[in-house]
C-alpha cells in the first residue's frame, strides 16, 4: 500500500490513506463491489475525541439524499448527527461500530468503517485535495476548538 499523506493537526499527525477518496464533512470513501464504503477520516476522529456512542437512524435498502440524517454519534469532544454524503441507496451499515463505538477510534479506515452506499458520488476530493481543504481549513478549526472564532 502507498504511503499515506500526513496532515499535522498541530503536533498530532492525522494520516489520509491515498487509495481513497474523501468528502468535506471529513469522510473516506473507497469504492468496491456493492458501492462506496464510507467512514471518518482521521482528522473527523480526532475533533470528534473517544466515540462513546454511534446509533442509525436507517436501515439498508433505504435511499438517501446527500444531507440527509442517518444517524448520531457522541464522542468526548463532540456531539453530532451523522448525514449521507452521497444520494443512494443505503447497501450495508457496519453492525459492530454501536457494539463498539472505539472501532471509529482505533481502526477508522478498516474496521471502523461506517456505511456502504451504492451511489455514483460527485464532488469526492483526491486525498492531495483533501489535504489542501485541510490545510485551508485549519486555521478556522484552531479558533474554533479554542472558542476564539
Amino acid at each position: 500500500m502507498p504511503k499515506p499523506l500526513v496532515f499535522m493537526m498541530g503536533r498530532s499527525p492525522a494520516f489520509l490513506p491515498v487509495d481513497r477518496r474523501y468528502t468535506r464533512s471529513h469522510l473516506w470513501a473507497l469504492e468496491g463491489e456493492k458501492g462506496h464504503r464510507f467512514g471518518f477520516s482521521a482528522y473527523a476522529v480526532k475533533l470528534l475525541g473517544e466515540v462513546c456512542h454511534l446509533e442509525w437512524s436507517v436501515e439498508p435498502g433505504a435511499s438517501v439524499e446527500r444531507g440527509e440524517t442517518v444517524g448520531h454519534v457522541e464522542a468526548s469532544k463532540a456531539t453530532s448527527d451523522l448525514y449521507a454524503p452521497v444520494a443512494g441507496r443505503i447497501v450495508e451499515i457496519n453492525a459492530d461500530v454501536p457494539a463498539q463505538p472505539l472501532l471509529v477510534n482505533t481502526n477508522p479506515y478498516d474496521a471502523g468503517w461506517l456505511l456502504t452506499i451504492a451511489a455514483e458520488p460527485a464532488g469526492l476530493l483526491s486525498p492531495e485535495q483533501y489535504a489542501a481543504y485541510l490545510e485551508s481549513t485549519w486555521p478556522l478549526a484552531q479558533r474554533l476548538l479554542k472558542g476564539k472564532a
